[in-house]
């Protein structure tokens, strides 16, 4: 896969592309930014969503009783959390030159039109993008998956444990960067 900057992972809920993202993040010997969004949950069930950056600092970005005229499912999405945590967090990697990491690109984000420009600026920028992005189809996720630059790989069962060594030397390798063993 020659010229390939953005790496984004798909597959079902609860597979593990979070978990590999963080794997990634762990085995890299550069400094990234960018967020991670979590689950919320309480008796069992699904509550809502939390985004964080990687420094730690986070919003609740989602939750069932959240009021917003911005509704995915039963979740009221806060835009402004989405805003001040996560499009600050790509905002800030892509100003410093640094690798991005977007979990995810999902329907709470695309849904917030700064989030979609920030990640278009950063899918744009020289550093690389790690991501992960939901498996529906529309325009940002299509466009992604179009661009030259961009590869999709999807997350299973089967393939999740030996991931974060292969996508730390992709970025690695999209950062001119050699292996740091």
């Amino acid at each position: 896969m020659p010229n390939v900057k953005n790496i984004f992972l798909t597959g079902r809920p609860g597979v593990g592309k979070t978990t590999v993202i963080l794997r990634v993040v762990e085995l890299l010997d550069f400094d990234v930014g960018g967020f991670t969004t979590r689950e919320m949950r309480r008796d069992g069930g699904r509550i809502g969503f939390r985004i964080e950056d990687l420094e730690g600092n986070g919003a609740v970005m989602a939750h069932v009783h959240t009021p917003s005229p911005l509704k995915v499912g039963r979740y009221g999405v806060d835009a402004g959390a989405v805003e001040l945590v996560g499009v600050r967090a790509v905002r800030q990697a892509v100003a410093m030159g640094r690798p991005v990491i977007v979990d995810e690109a999902g329907r709470m984000e695309l849904a917030v039109p700064a989030f979609v420009r920030a990640l278009q600026t950063a899918l744009d920028a020289p550093a690389p993008v790690l991501g992960t992005m939901h498996r529906r189809r529309d325009p940002v996720t299509n466009a992604i998956r179009a661009r030259a630059d961009t590869t999709v790989i999807e997350v299973t069962r089967a393939n999740r444990d030996e991931l974060p060594g292969r996508l730390s030397g992709m970025l690695r390798d999209a950062l001119g960067r050699p292996d740091a063993s």
